[in-house]
Formats: structure tokens, sequence, C-alpha cells
């Protein structure tokens, strides 16, 4: 669950499930597009927001429908109209969900529409995200609601997609049915485990410091049950920039290893984690076996 207010769409939005991915950019905006046709047929309302009023030199077939399928919201009053429910803002009044030009589209009858207009249709070369690019980034936010209230909302460039299942049972299988080729996890928010000055959640483990590591960057886990201790071994910045698929980011990332390992150095998380209550330990182990079989982590875990 994001702590960012305007990405996460103001106070009144509580997710139940978030969408975990452990493949590309270009899976995760696959993965976005098929999210939003499931919300469609459960939602009665859908707003896309974009960064720009025109992609037609990046997505011609979206411009396309933003502006002939697709319904414009023009203003601040035609925003606060745009559905029939008090809109969601944050604390200092304004509405966090609309960040640029907004375009609606009522649902069933236009939901094909809005699927298109975010699908890719031709996968680009050029630039460092490949195919991902404008989808990724013009893209500002997309959500669907039902009555009023959000059920999904997309945040591309900052990896959210979230959806509220507390009175629709059914969206998280289906979502899941739609996924089951990405590898994509569907999964509920929040901590997978607690513990004083810790926390593991489905993307993150983190320390008593403040400081974590990013599950994605996990090798393996150790766990020494007599010493109720554990220890990660997470790959070095090194390492991480050789598996960024793009050759270009993968040449400018080369170019600031050594500074951005350098700045990092301070931040680095610690590799022992040592507890003295049994109860935590056990619940920092079942959560870590836990979350790498829901989300399919690579990383291992092994007994010492």
């Amino acid at each position: 669950m994001t702590t960012d207010e305007e990405a996460g769409g103001g106070t009144d939005w509580d997710p139940t499930h978030e969408i975990v991915s452990t493949g590309d950019l270009a899976d995760e905006v696959a993965a976005d597009t098929r999210l939003v046709a499931v919300a469609c047929e459960f939602g009665d309302r859908a707003f896309l927001t974009m960064a720009t009023d025109d992609v037609s030199d990046r997505s011609p077939h979206t411009q396309r429908i933003l502006d002939g399928r697709l319904d414009r919201v023009d203003d601040d009053a035609d925003r606060d109209r745009a559905d029939d429910a008090e809109p969601d803002r944050g604390d200092d009044g304004a509405d966090p969900g609309f960040g640029g030009p907004t375009w609606r589209a009522t649902l069933p009858e236009m939901g094909d529409a809005l699927v298109r207009a975010l699908t890719v249709a031709n996968p680009e070369t050029d630039g460092p995200l490949g195919a991902a690019h404008w989808r990724r980034w013009d893209v500002q936010r997309v959500e669907v609601r039902r009555g009023g209230r959000p059920i999904y909302r997309s945040v591309p460039h900052h990896s959210l997609f979230e959806l509220d299942a507390a009175e629709l049972p059914a969206f998280p299988d289906r979502v899941r049915e739609r996924l089951a080729d990405l590898p994509c996890a569907v999964v509920p928010t929040g901590p997978v485990a607690t513990w004083p000055g810790g926390e593991l959640n489905h993307r993150a483990l983190r320390f008593e410091p403040g400081s974590g590591v990013s599950l994605e960057h996990v090798r393996r886990v150790a766990v020494d049950r007599d010493r109720r201790d554990l220890v990660v071994d997470w790959e070095p910045v090194g390492e991480r920039v050789e598996r960024e698929p793009s050759r270009v980011l993968r040449g400018l990332l080369r170019a600031f290893a050594w500074t951005v390992a350098r700045l990092d150095g301070p931040e680095d998380p610690p590799r022992r984690l040592s507890f003295t209550d049994a109860d935590d330990f056990r619940r920092a182990v079942e959560g870590i076996e836990t979350v790498r079989e829901r989300v399919g982590y690579d990383f291992a875990v092994v007994e010492v």
C-alpha cells in the first residue's frame, strides 16, 4: 500500500489487494491494462488521467479514442460532477484524483474503448523503456468506480496497482485468472509480519533504522533457528545494473554505478536480523516463506 497520498488518492482509499510484479515494466503495463478490463466488468464509471493532452506522436490510436470515444472532463467543476458521489479529497481539500487532463468512460458501454486506449498497439523499439515508455509515463492514473466509490486505481509510474474488493469477493479471483500468464501476483495489502523494529510486506523487508531491502533484490535468506537469526544476502548495485533489460538504460546505470554504490553505502540494511522473542522469529520466518510463495520471488530460504 502506498504512503504517497497523492498517488494513493486521498484518505478514503483503502484497498484490500495490490499487484506485485516480478517482471519488467512491459509486464506491469500489460497487467494494468488487463486489470482495467476486469475492473470495468464490476464498475460503472472509469477515469483516465494523462500527463498531456496529446499523445498522437507516441500512440496515435490512443489519441483517436480519447478524442472520439471517451468524454473529456474539462474543468474543476466538471470533475466534481464527474460522479454522483462526493469526490475523494485529501487533507488540504484538493481533489487528488485528477492531476492532468482527464477522460471519463461510462461502463459498460465505453469499457472496450478505454481498454483499447490503454493497449500498446505498436511496440516501440527506441528509448530506454521500449514499449512500456508512453504507457508508463503518459498515463498518470486510471480509476474505476462502482456506485461512486473506487474499486481499482493504478499509478503506472509508481508501479501501484490496487483494488478494493471489500464488497466484491469475486474481483480478486477474476484478476488472478487474467494475470495467470504474467509474472504478477494478487496479494492482500498491508504487512505480512511485524516485530519490534521491523516489518515484512509483499515488496520489502524493513529494518529497525527505517531502512530496508526490496525483496526483488534478495538472493538468499538463511534461517538460524538456534540463534534466532535471519541472514539476508542481497544483490549488489552492480548486479542490479546488469539485470536491467534495456541496453541504453543499462549503459547509463553502469556509468553511475560507482556513485550510486557510494551514496547507498550508509543506507545498506544490515545482513543479520536477531530476534529475542521466539514468536517474533517464527512469524518472520513464516512471513518470508509466505511472501516468496505468494509473489513468486526466486530467492532461496535455507536452514543453517
